[in-house]
């Protein structure tokens, strides 16, 4: 082995900016989407409107034109010693950090990297700040200061800080966001924030205004059955407060679902405030258990569990700059824990019966578990009794919606009538292009499909199980939404044939085009009615995904029966000709391709 040697001269000391754009996944987390560099701009926003300075956020996406902009009407960005350019072009510069005075008592923002990620990122970018009877205005091409321009203005101002930036290509996959995840943004702050704040997201000129309770948003977002009885715990010691809302639900998924936000930042990577909560609940159930002679394990008052978990904390640490999991220490709890177990302990105490009902319900889920009918799966023989995607509806007449992904089942979720509109969410790449019926249940996205749809297979097999009147594969209007309603048809066509034998399983036609003009959105589904909106000079919008369509859009696109198209599936005897599809990547391109 030949050793090369280096020298000093090998040591390379790179600019913030640099280094910035050389590791950008290390500042923002992922680069396939610049969502995040609009979630930096809104963190300030809203920490603004936290510190009580701002009662207005607005967020503007121009997809065509990819040039993202967030405005607030709160104190404004100091002007005075070139500080919108320090925040922007320096890293560890800003006025949140938490071992010293701040201007932000609680903050999300409390990193002092956002705003230079999002002009290191960025081909273009600026600052424009009204402040003490001054306009500034500060641009950058490609990270360097281009333009500078300081005035004095004495009009009504129309905001105080706008934060404008176009991504760079050189970074990102695509420039268009994640809206889905932006709209989770300003739902969660809706419902946290109070009512005289106005959160608005405008898309290509269609604007959204954000208004909804705690409770609306957890029964939304977290509950199948909106009639299930609600718990609500908090605790308000300014500036620090928690407020939780659970409740106990026996349809739809038995596994738990805990949404949580900290300082209004949705975490979705779990961390030491969820893992406190739910340890704290096993202990008190289980107390309870033994001193009430009821048996199961503690792990078992987790099943049907809906959980939402505000905090609004001081010391806020986060595990990386996107802020996905919160890792401070446990002891950091304690008052918060010993105060939920106070309320609940006097909760039960008040209310007996319920303390009865959820530890009967406890015991016989343990014992269903533990018996052998229940532990024999249809699947492959092993125990479980997961949805952990699935939203369901309440009634059996309704219809399930298969899409590929969280972020367009999120906006499906939105628009949705949950009486009648169930959504699994899967990945849809990780469907298996493999022969046999053993391999294809190993995959997890199968077992959880043919679950939710609740007939079993094989010998097992029993249409009137069946949990809808209707299964719709609804995926992108590309080649690669085709590929994946290919490889999910034929796994239903192997595994559930007499389904589509019934007349049960359909794909949703999702348009490519549409006309889209201020109130007025019209799919366009054919290429004739494409060419005719051309002619008559319509607004006409592409939209690559589903993930682009708004709710309201969503709805008239896949919701609505007088609207949407949906197209039945019929099946056909050649079960040689369909193994052959559903083993062979160029079948499926000839079957894409007709």
């Amino acid at each position: 082995m030949i050793k090369k040697d280096y020298s000093a001269k090998d040591i390379t000391v790179l600019e913030e900016i640099e280094h910035i754009q050389l590791n950008a996944g290390m500042y923002i987390g992922s680069t396939e989407t610049p969502v995040h560099l609009i979630e930096e701009a809104l963190d300030n926003a809203l920490d603004e409107v936290l510190s009580g300075n701002a009662n207005i956020i607005a967020v503007n996406l121009d997809t065509k034109n990819h040039i993202y902009a967030v405005l607030d009407n709160g104190r404004g960005i100091p002007i005075s010693n070139n500080t919108p350019i320090t925040i922007s072009s320096k890293l560890f510069s800003g006025a949140k950090f938490q071992d010293r005075k701040s201007a932000y008592e609680i903050a999300a923002g409390i990193h002092g990297v956002g705003l230079v990620a999002v002009n290191a990122l960025s081909s273009e970018y600026q600052v424009e700040v009204y402040r003490n009877s001054q306009y500034a205005k500060f641009e950058f091409i490609n990270a360097k200061l281009k333009k500078k321009k300081i005035v004095s203005y004495r009009d009504p101002v129309p905001f105080s800080t706008k934060v404008q930036f176009k991504p760079s290509k050189k970074i990102f996959e695509t420039l268009v966001p994640d809206i889905d995840k932006i709209r989770k943004r300003l739902t969660i702050a809706a419902a946290e924030l109070p009512d005289d704040i106005i959160l608005v997201l405008n898309v290509n000129n269609e604007k959204e205004i954000f208004k909804l309770s705690t409770e609306k948003f957890f029964q939304d977002y977290c509950l199948t059955n909106k009639e299930t009885p609600i718990l609500t715990f908090e605790s308000n010691t300014p500036p620090e407060k928690f407020k939780i809302m659970m409740a106990y639900e026996t349809e739809g998924s038995v596994a738990p679902k805990i949404v949580s936000s900290v300082n209004l930042l949705p975490v979705d990577g779990g961390g030491i405030h969820i893992n406190t909560f739910s340890d704290m609940l096993k202990d008190f159930f289980q107390a309870k258990a033994k001193k009430l002679d009821y048996t199961f394990q503690a792990r078992d008052c987790m099943v049907g569990l809906r959980v939402y978990l505000s905090l609004s904390l001081k010391k806020a640490k986060f595990g990386g700059q996107a802020k996905q999991k919160l890792i401070n220490r446990k002891s950091e709890f304690t008052k918060l824990i010993k105060v939920l177990k106070d309320e609940f302990e006097s909760f039960v105490t008040k209310n007996p019966e319920f303390l009865d009902i959820l530890l009967e319900r406890f015991q016989s889920y343990r014992k269903k578990l533990d018996s052998k009918g229940f532990v024999q799966n249809n699947i492959n023989k092993r125990a479980s009794t997961k949805f952990t995607k699935l939203r369901d509806c309440t009634t059996r007449e309704g219809e399930l919606y298969i899409v590929e992904g969280e972020s367009a089942g999120g906006s499906i979720v939105q628009s949705r009538n949950p009486t009648i509109h169930a959504v699994l969410p899967l990945k849809g790449k990780s469907i298996p292009n493999i022969t046999t019926k053993k391999d294809v249940l190993k995959n997890k996205e199968v077992e959880e499909l043919i679950r939710a749809i609740g007939t079993g297979i094989d010998a097992h097999f029993n249409i009137k199980n069946l949990r809808y009147s209707k299964i719709i594969c609804a995926t992108d209007a590309d080649p690669d939404g085709n590929h994946i309603a290919c490889l999910l048809t034929t796994v239903i066509a192997v595994l559930l044939p007499e389904i589509i034998k019934q007349g049960k399983y359909y794909i949703a036609q999702t348009p490519l085009f549409a006309i889209n003009e201020k109130k007025t959105f019209v799919p366009l589904w054919t290429e004739k009615e494409l060419e005719k909106a051309r002619k008559n000079n319509k607004n006409i919008s592409r939209f690559k995904g589903l993930g682009e369509l708004n709710p309201k859009q969503l709805k008239v696109c896949l919701l609505d029966e007088k609207t949407r198209h949906l197209v039945p599936v019929t099946y056909s005897n050649d079960m040689e000709s369909l193994m052959k599809i559903f083993s062979s990547a160029d079948e499926k391109r000839k079957l894409l391709n007709k």
